[in-house]
């Protein structure tokens, strides 16, 4: 149901703040994906950019993508 709902806010053009753990949501929900580790912000990305093993990376390794670090 709370994706139901993110989806229809979505497409009446409200902004949400998404705190989630699984990937598979991440991707399936959200327009842009920002990482942390360890107190600090890896990066934003927009998710259509990335694979879930890219932000699976960051998670892990603290680091952008190679394609997308600049």
């Amino acid at each position: 149901m709370v994706a139901e709902l993110i989806e229809e806010l979505k497409a009446q053009g409200l902004g949400i703040f998404l705190i989630e753990h699984d990937i598979h949501n991440v991707m399936k929900l959200c327009d842009r994906a920002s990482v942390m580790k360890n107190g600090e912000l890896v990066g934003t990305v927009n998710v259509n950019e990335v694979t879930d093993d890219d932000i699976l990376g960051m998670i892990i390794l603290g680091k952008k993508p190679a394609h997308l670090a600049a």
